[in-house]
């Protein structure tokens, strides 16, 4: 990605649910769970958006600040629990009628065949609804049909159906179509609808969230009819928001996001951020194999001094702690530094587990009259998806190095 934004100069990250949020600031008007309608997130709203993809769901918290600025409030996370994982269960309950090894042989044999029998089922899914009471009819190719009766001679997947337990008075398969009783085709929502809702739960009694009043859904399986049933018979006391083309807000707010950078104004750190550094060492609380030797004084290697910690909210473009970072020899002429993330808050060496390099850079000192008394100053900015480094000569501001790493990890 930064490769490729080097090539074209002008490309601009952008965080999905960010995109969204934008998107629906710029909506004159919300449906929310009752179909009445209502303006934008006002000043100091909180609300959490839930980014239903095929794949993954993908959950943040956000704010809007007096300048109409988002600032995330809640670390970006979710899970694998998309459409796609509806898609699994219908598979699933086929494998279950003809045969695991069937079916796998069909999708990998008749590919088109089985890009159409889910094309089928995608259109079937997005109709499917708590309410629907008659059954839901599936066209199958007719290769699944052959295949099965060539590993399975003499035996018929009509006479398979009425012995399998699941399928008791609830599916029938004639020739090239499946009739799927209402009670059951629902069922292929629960695994997906429940992990997400029971997530949801779980975030809410975080202090950072459970006074958010409001729940936006995008992306493409925001749309599911069942997945808004289930999101609001959970929360009934939030507001649920299902924008005009949902699947589309993603798309639509990075367009904003690529005119307005500046609308996102704070973001929760994925990880924490330092630079490895050595410092005096102390016997009493340093591994003896940390220990090394620099103009005869001993130091401890490896230490994570931390600029700022998983969790912790970043202004956007502004320079966050100031660290300055001494010379350890009189005629050292310059200082080089690795940039390290962690998964943990506390780390306590570069060394520890969970911990990774994002970058190296050195910044030269030529002027060594000073000796010992010389430095450098540094800080990290977080800007769109990217964080600065940046090293200044103390005593020389216009001799600076500046590197850009990945705030995304």
């Amino acid at each position: 990605m930064t490769e490729t934004a080097e090539e074209v100069d002008k490309l601009v990250l952008a965080l999905e649910p960010e995109a969204a949020s934008l998107y629906c600031m710029h909506l004159p008007l919300h449906k929310d769970s009752d179909n009445s309608n209502y303006g934008v997130f006002k000043s100091g709203e909180k609300y959490m958006v839930v980014d239903a993809g095929g794949g993954t769901i993908d959950i943040t918290v956000h704010e809007i600040r007096e300048n109409g600025s988002v600032k995330e409030l809640h670390k970006a996370n979710g899970g694998d629990w998309g459409g796609t994982k509806v898609d699994a269960s219908f598979k699933t309950l086929l494998a279950d009628i003809v045969g695991k090894d069937v079916f796998e042989k069909f999708s990998s044999d008749n590919k088109y065949d089985f890009l159409d029998l889910m094309r089928e089922f995608e259109i079937k899914k997005r109709k499917i609804s708590p309410d629907l009471n008659e059954k839901v009819t599936i066209k199958v190719p007719v290769k699944l049909s052959e295949t099965f009766c060539k590993m399975n001679p003499g035996i018929s997947i009509a006479d398979v159906c009425r012995r399998n337990s699941k399928c008791i008075e609830q599916l029938t398969w004639k020739s090239d179509k499946i009739r799927i009783e209402a009670r059951l085709v629902k069922t292929l929502f629960d695994g997906s609808c429940k992990q997400i809702v029971s997530h949801l739960k779980e975030l809410f009694t975080n202090p950072a969230v459970n006074d958010v009043t409001s729940i936006l859904l995008v992306g493409g399986f925001s749309e599911s009819l069942m997945l808004q049933s289930a999101i609001r018979e959970a929360f009934k006391n939030k507001k649920v928001i299902i924008p005009e083309e949902a699947g589309l807000a993603v798309l639509k707010g990075a367009v904003l996001c690529g005119h307005a950078p500046e609308k996102i104004s704070g973001r929760v750190c994925r990880y924490t951020y330092g630079v490895d550094m050595i410092t005096k060492f102390d016997s009493t609380i340093h591994p003896h194999f940390k220990k090394i030797v620099r103009n005869n004084k001993e130091y401890c290697d490896d230490i994570f001094d931390i600029h700022v910690r998983v969790g912790q909210i970043v202004e956007v473009g502004e320079p966050q702690v100031k660290q300055t970072y001494k010379v350890v020899e009189p005629d050292q002429t310059s200082i080089g530094f690795e940039i390290y993330t962690s998964n943990d808050k506390e780390p306590t060496y570069t060394t520890d587990e969970g911990c990774t390099r994002l970058g190296t850079f050195t910044i030269d000192m030529p002027d060594t009259s000073k000796g010992l008394d010389r430095g450098v100053i540094v800080h990290m900015t977080f800007s769109g998806t990217e964080i600065a480094v940046t090293a200044v000569d103390r005593d020389n501001p216009e001799r600076a190095v500046t590197t850009i790493g990945d705030f995304l990890g």
